[in-house]
This record gives C-alpha cells, structure tokens and sequence, in this order.
C-alpha cells in the first residue's frame, strides 16, 4: 500500500503546494526567481481553471469521454509497455490524428493500489479514467486555441548575448494547467498531482 504519511500529504496540500512542487522539478524553473515561480504557478492553475470553465459551460452534463467524442477527439486504449527511459505513462495526448491514448498497463498498478476509501478522497465521484482523459483534454484544447502556451508564457534565458536571449519554455506550466483542468471540470478534492503519492509505490511494486 502507498505511504500512509505520503499519501496524507499528497492529499492534503493544497494546488498551489503541489503546482510548486511540479514546477521547481522542471529542469529549466530554477532560473526562475522565487517570486515569479509563485506567479507562474497562479497563472497556471487559473488558465487550467478557466480553460474548464468554458467546457463545462460548453459541455454541461457530459463526462471528459462524452466531451472529447464531441470534439471529434477519439479514446483509445493500448497494451503498450508505459515505460519510456525512466517516464511511466498513464495516457498521452498525440495531435496527428488528435486522440488521447491510455495506457492499460500504465493505470493498473494504480487503479489496484487506490484503494475505495483513497480513490474517494483524491477522485471524489470521478474514476481514474475519466480523470487522465480530462487531463489529456486540457493539452488538445491548448493545441487548438490561438493563445500562447502555457509553458511559453515564462522563458527563462539559456543563453545571453548582449541583447540576444537564448530561451526556454518551461513544460511542467502546461502539466500544472491540466491537473486544475482536470480538478474543475470534475470537481476534484485535490489537483490530480496527488496521485503520485500512490503511483509512485504502486510501480515500484510492478
């Protein structure tokens, strides 16, 4: 079973805590004051927010599968080893042909160690599919609207130059928007983030 006192705490903390935890792992959010990681991790969850707003509206009593049917987004599952170099993967989102692809063998582990009291808690009434599907649906929605990605919208300098700026975006932006996606548009007690707390022994147990 995953770590009472993890999994405690996983639970507990708050988008923000967990947002910022997510950030300072990217490897490029250290150059990063720790002022302007604060702000980027509120512009995150906000857009994350919004985003789902706007669905939900869109989309009143239809579940994450429902809505991406409707967006002309296919669901597929595969049997597809879900470790990639040291990635374990639960579902990806692949804009040719856009579709979101969950990985059977990636969600079991968790799906047997998320015990019902644990799956209450972090999923309310959601189940752990329709959560990695609202998620992946956040990323198709950035994909298609006009604005300027999430994870580009703070590029800290690699390089300078004089005037010239070598930079970078910064991707764990764009994860961070999609768990609050994911928490508002299934009304989530806590940012999906919290499921590593019970991910990370369920693997290692595989």
């Amino acid at each position: 079973m995953a770590n009472a006192s993890w999994f405690s705490h996983g639970a507990a903390a708050a988008p923000e805590t967990l947002g910022l935890v997510m950030l300072q792992a990217d490897p490029h959010a250290w150059r990063l004051d720790r002022s302007t990681q604060l702000v980027a991790v509120s512009d995150a969850l906000a857009d994350g927010i919004a985003a789902a707003g706007k669905l939900r509206t869109r989309f009143v009593d239809l579940s994450p599968e429902q809505i991406a049917r409707e967006l002309g987004l296919h669901v597929e599952m595969t049997d597809d080893d879900p470790m990639v170099g040291s990635i374990w993967r639960f579902a990806e989102y692949r804009p040719r042909p856009p579709r979101i692809v969950l990985y059977s063998r990636g969600l079991s582990p968790l799906e047997r160690n998320l015990t019902r009291s644990r799956a209450v808690r972090l999923l309310g009434r959601a189940t752990l599919r329709d959560v990695f599907i609202a998620h992946e649906l956040f990323h198709h929605i950035e994909a298609i609207r006009p604005d300027v990605p999430i994870a580009r919208r703070y590029q800290p300098s690699l390089l300078r130059i004089g005037n010239w700026h070598w930079r970078t975006g910064i991707g764990a932006m764009a994860e961070i928007a999609a768990g609050a996606f994911a928490q508002s548009l299934l009304d989530l007690p806590c940012h999906p983030k919290a499921l590593d707390f019970v991910a990370v022994d369920a693997i290692a147990v595989t």
